[in-house]
């Protein structure tokens, strides 16, 4: 029956078609031309209309495509689920994970976070505060072509499909590539070459605009608390000079003002120094600061500076919260549209919104024990971190010589000085009176930096490299500004230092001008990434898994925290307890890890964490690399370019957060 049906409608078609042309044969011209027209118009739209489809799936395929972040695994350079507030004592925004609340089904409520700045436990006013709700991930643009045509480079951000489950978009930042074996030790990574015994492991380094994008906030005098200011609690940045047990009283006068930190010194010529002590209140001293009690703190106290983690979040079974949890199912679509696709909740009448985190039962006594042991629970993190970076925004008279930029790793001292007379800027080590060599000869470079003006200026000292920042250009020396820590310090040497002359690692941060008059406006101190050396996919990774030979048992992370408050007790530390990881690579194989160490599935700890495999012939073909350490080249999808829209704030509705848009680096 299909082929004369099929002739019949041909033949009636096609005495339609005479027909209509006919009829439109009889028309006057200017109405044929008039039809025409209508015609054409019409289909230009249909082609436009169908182009232009085309094309978008065509730039989805090859070109580009949307994301939303899921998870906080590559905090704080990309989001996921999280909540994003400013502390309620010194100002400071920061972001807090809240990925559990939507992986979990509300198992979890993320009820407050710790400020990376003044370390305040900030309790989330769930209740009243729009803008305390948890925001979505940020939708971010991926270039699909670019690994069409050219290998992934070495610290991209990256988006691929999970060898565990191919169906499911991963993003993490690529550190290793292929045919390299990749060792993690104490937060750095080194690299050698694949099956060459011989071949020596060399550390990774990044390029100045990864050191930036990468780097932690540890303090910034730009976000000072100001009943702390009002107090005598003493300053994180003092005056100091060597074998001095008090702050000199010739030297760095520090203050706030409305504006922010106005440090100033008159040098008489001597060379004056300006030392970062890292410490902060504990809750008792909290409540005798709001009390206007005095307090005796030692302004030379000070702990090391470790691989803490704001993004950490503190929550509380649902329980302690609501009486009907937040889900995608309950509330308007108005409500769910309102609050990111969840419904608001019922809160429960026992829950104090914004009220202490005391409050959720036992919760307190894990969260605010700081005063027992130094510094427990979310307050630090567990692992000592020396590669830093300082930044300030400083001035000098007509009559300054020099000034000196200082950071110190495992004791010894890395310095940048300006000669304010001819403008030239040379970089030193120092190993108490020696003085140690670079990689090849001194580095020195012509700068714009002279006496009687003003420069914001930035040094870092990230993978055991030295670079400089003027006013956010990066200084060009005349040689490699590279060195070899491990001719400096053993490996188990290479640990926090301390001496009653000296406090090196427990005021790592130093600035110091010589001759006439300067001021410090802007002083800011961040870390480097700290790669923790796990290869399990076990919750509370730690590089601390040998066992302590003095006490016959792992090191705990509390005991880890409580030592970093302890510099006197540094030297006689077992550091061996330290343990580093390998991984080997072959042709085609990556090794992504994510900016959010220790909150990141990665390459680190996926193997083994795939469901188990299907006995479908095809389900088992895509899951052949589910018991591997790496991403094969085939399941790389493509490069993460910029964040295009992060989350807007509920409050006022619908603003956009574009301080957060911007190019991915």
């Amino acid at each position: 029956m299909f082929g004369p049906f099929s002739s019949r409608r041909r033949k009636e078609a096609k005495a339609e078609l005479v027909r209509l042309q006919a009829e439109f044969e009889k028309l006057p011209p200017i109405e044929k031309r008039t039809r025409l027209f209508r015609i054409e118009a019409g289909r230009e739209t249909v082609e436009a209309l169908a182009v232009a489809i085309i094309l978008a799936l065509l730039l989805r395929v090859f070109l580009a495509e949307a994301f939303v972040i899921p998870t906080g695994s590559m905090a704080p350079t990309l989001m996921g689920a999280h909540k994003d507030i400013f502390c309620s004592r010194c100002k400071c925004r920061f972001q807090i994970g809240a990925s559990v609340e939507r992986e979990y089904a509300q198992a979890s409520t993320v009820v407050g976070g710790v400020c990376p700045n003044c370390r305040t436990m900030n309790s989330l006013d769930l209740a009243g505060n729009p803008n305390h709700g948890t925001f979505n991930g940020d939708r971010i643009v991926v270039n699909r072509f670019q690994y069409a045509i050219q290998d992934p480079e070495r610290w991209d951000v990256v988006v691929f499909k999970f060898p565990g489950n191919p169906k499911q978009n991963y993003i993490k930042r690529l550190v290793g590539l292929p045919n390299e074996t990749l060792t993690l030790r104490h937060g750095d990574v080194y690299a050698s070459v694949t099956g060459d015994s011989k071949a020596p492991a060399t550390i990774l380094r990044k390029p100045p605009k990864k050191v930036l994008a990468i780097s932690h906030l540890v303090y910034d005098t730009n976000y000072q608390a100001k009943d702390l200011s009002a107090s005598n609690y003493p300053d994180r940045w003092q005056p100091w000079q060597l074998n001095a047990e008090t702050p000199p009283q010739d030297s760095w006068q520090v203050k706030y003002d409305a504006i922010g930190l106005r440090a100033t010194v008159q040098t008489g010529g001597a060379e004056k120094w300006l030392r970062y002590f890292h410490r902060w209140p504990s809750e008792s001293q909290w409540k005798d600061i709001e009390a206007g009690k005095p307090l005796n703190v030692n302004p030379y106290s000070s702990r090391a500076i470790t691989d803490f983690y704001s993004y950490a979040e503190v929550s509380v079974n649902p329980r302690f919260v609501y009486d009907e949890s937040p889900s995608p199912l309950g509330g308007t679509r108005l409500e769910r549209f309102l609050n990111n696709g969840y419904s608001r909740g019922v809160f429960s009448g026992r829950y104090q919104s914004g009220g202490p985190i005391s409050q959720f039962q036992g919760v307190a006594d894990k969260l605010l024990s700081n005063d027992r042991q130094s510094v427990l629970g979310v307050r630090d993190g567990t692992h000592w971190v020396g590669d830093l970076m300082v930044t300030t925004n400083l001035e000098t008279d007509k009559d300054a010589k020099a000034i000196t930029l200082e950071l110190v790793r495992a004791g010894i001292q890395y310095q940048c000085r300006f000669d304010l007379t001819t403008g030239m800027a040379a970089l030193v080590i120092l190993d108490g009176d020696r003085e140690l060599t670079f990689s090849q000869a001194q580095p020195k470079a012509q700068t714009d930096v002279y006496s009687g003006q003003r420069h914001e200026i930035r040094m870092s000292n990230f993978d055991q490299e030295l670079q400089v920042w003027v006013d956010g250009d990066v200084v060009e020396f005349d040689v490699p500004t590279t060195y070899d820590g491990n001719e400096f310090r053993r490996i188990d040497q290479d640990r926090p230092h301390w001496t009653p002359q000296h406090p090196l690692d427990a005021a790592p941060v130093g600035i110091a001008v010589t001759g006439g008059s300067a001021t410090v406006e802007w002083l800011q101190v961040q870390r480097d990434q700290y790669y923790i050396a796990m290869n399990s996919n076990s919750y509370g990774i730690s590089d601390y898994q040998s066992v302590n030979q003095k006490t016959g048992r792992q090191a705990r992370p509390e005991e880890m925290q409580a030592l970093m408050g302890r510099p006197e007790e540094w030297q006689g530390f077992d550091w061996k307890v330290r343990q580093s990881v390998t991984f080997e690579l072959k042709e085609d194989q990556y090794f992504p890890m994510g900016d959010n160490s220790p909150g990141s599935l990665d390459a680190r700890g996926w193997a083994g964490k795939a469901p188990p495999a299907m006995p479908d012939e095809v389900i088992k073909d895509a899951w052949k690399w589910r018991e591997v350490s790496y991403v094969p080249r085939d399941l790389m999808v493509g490069k993460a370019v910029a964040v295009f829209w992060p989350h807007s704030w509920n409050k006022p509705v619908f603003l956009p957060n574009v301080s957060r848009m911007g190019l991915i680096r």
